[in-house]
């Protein structure tokens, strides 16, 4: 392996490290801040908000070195496609910790504690959201694929779980007698609706992620595409 070979190999390992770090921290904010919702812990909440910087840096650095990398060394096959797949999965990474500060941020916004409805409502896409991108991390940190296509054919039980919690905070919400429009528990209420959505998103773009992972093993793009259309390339 000559000095050139040598350098980019030693670049694409430490585009790979940083990423992982960036999966580690946006895995942590997502996982605080649903904590601080489920139980009305507003410090945690400041705390990932304050965190979300770590997260920016992360995505400057990844974007630089990418970009370096594809400079000085142009990259081919495998080594392209993961130069080309971390450059498209920091933006995704970035706006998975968007929507962790975002719903932070609801916290805040909710007066004393997080009506128990919104809670319950939401537990089962705080699960999904979870598992699916602990399932993407591992994916990428074990350079596999395997998965890849039951994790995007969930995007149905997302929505189901989406429109299941959207019912019951909206019920909720319908029942409040008329002089509690604007009460704070109608605001919290609506704060729950917004949640929601964070929620799902997270979980879109972890499908998204997952996307990524079997373009960079496999060499296809298969947004868009059933299981027997993929062939893989080298």
């Amino acid at each position: 392996m000559n000095t050139k070979e040598t350098q980019l190999q030693e670049m694409l390992t430490q585009l790979r490290t940083r990423l992982l770090v960036m999966f580690a921290a946006v895995d942590i904010a997502m996982n605080e801040s649903c904590d601080a919702l489920q139980n009305s812990n507003k410090g945690k909440a400041r705390a990932v908000i304050d965190g979300d910087r770590v997260i920016n840096d992360k995505e400057n650095e990844i974007d630089e070195l990418a970009l370096s990398i594809l400079i000085r060394n142009q990259p081919v096959a495998h080594d392209l496609r993961l130069v080309v797949g971390a450059l498209r999965m920091v933006g995704e990474l970035e706006r998975i910790g968007d929507e962790a500060v975002g719903i932070a941020f609801r916290v805040l916004d909710i007066e004393d504690k997080v009506p128990s409805v919104v809670i319950n409502a939401v537990a089962p896409l705080i699960e999904k959201a979870q598992s699916l991108f602990q399932a993407v991390n591992a994916m990428f940190k074990n350079a596999t694929s395997d998965d890849v296509f039951s994790i995007c054919e969930q995007k149905n039980d997302i929505s189901k779980l989406e429109l299941e919690a959207l019912h019951q905070i909206m019920d909720k919400l319908g029942k409040l007698p008329e002089e509690n429009c604007g009460s704070d528990e109608s605001c919290s209420l609506s704060q729950g609706i917004l949640i929601t959505r964070s929620l799902n998103r997270i979980c879109g773009r972890s499908i998204n992620l997952a996307e990524q992972v079997y373009f960079i093993e496999n060499g296809i793009n298969i947004k868009h595409k059933k299981k027997n259309q993929c062939v893989a390339t080298t």
